[in-house]
């Protein structure tokens, strides 16, 4: 996690959160008091913001509240940075973070952050960056992992970079389980060429194994074969 996304979600969450759900009593008075002009995208002077807080308590007990603004970066561009958190009536709570750097030279960078945490132990957790350049060249990657409340688990990672002539390279796998079988994927790009390989195995024990490959200028291939729990072949449409 950035160091920027650790700021956010240590200042804007838990100190703000602290300030305001400690006093629910006064949160929409304290929320509509502080809500000020964060919607303007203009550059300010670094160290300058607009801040934008709003707090809340909902019929059923739960609470929220949320933090945002803009500031200048010193340079000529402008950073907008939000945090929120919350609490469910029932003992479910989430975080969610991000901050979004305009730079004066056309490079925008992006990162965002979230958990969610269920009261029957499900959760989900995760984050994202994005580059987009001035040359139309951009990255991306990601990182994310849930579990349900009756055991199932997802698991997803990847990385890409797309190049001024619209190249991508790069990388991506996918894992799932649960009651009713598994998943496992992957995606690779280079040389003008994406291929995905994917495992599928079903509550019987059945096994697809296939792989799809798209080549620029030449279209897509694939093949599959589907297995038994002893490993015969057997048909796919099975």
């Amino acid at each position: 996690m950035s160091p920027s996304i650790l700021r956010t979600a240590t200042l804007a969450i838990a100190t703000v959160a602290a300030l305001g759900m400690a006093q629910p009593g006064h949160a929409g008075e304290w929320g509509n008091r502080l809500h000020r002009g964060g919607g303007s995208a203009t550059p300010v002077k670094a160290g300058a913001g607009a801040d934008n807080i709003v707090a809340g308590q909902g019929p059923n007990g739960g609470r929220g509240i949320h933090a945002g603004g803009w500031m200048g970066d010193g340079n000529g561009g402008a950073i907008h940075a939000s945090g929120g958190a919350y609490s469910g009536p029932n003992g479910s709570t989430g975080w969610r973070a991000s901050d979004t750097h305009f730079q004066s030279n056309g490079t925008v960078t992006h990162n965002g952050a979230h958990n969610v945490e269920g009261a029957n132990g499900s959760y989900d957790s995760g984050h994202n960056s994005e580059t987009h350049n001035p040359d139309g060249s951009s990255q991306v990657s990601w990182s994310n992992s849930g579990k349900g409340p009756n055991g199932g688990a997802v698991n997803s990672s990847g990385s890409f970079s797309r190049g001024s002539d619209g190249t991508v390279t790069g990388s991506s796998t996918t894992t799932a389980s649960g009651a009713k079988g598994s998943y496992d994927g992957s995606t690779t790009s280079a040389n003008g060429a994406t291929t995905h390989d994917s495992t599928i195995t079903n509550a019987a024990g059945d096994t697809y194994n296939g792989q799809t490959t798209y080549t620029k200028g030449q279209g897509y291939t694939h093949t599959g074969t589907c297995t038994d729990p002893q490993g015969n072949t057997i048909s796919c449409g099975k």
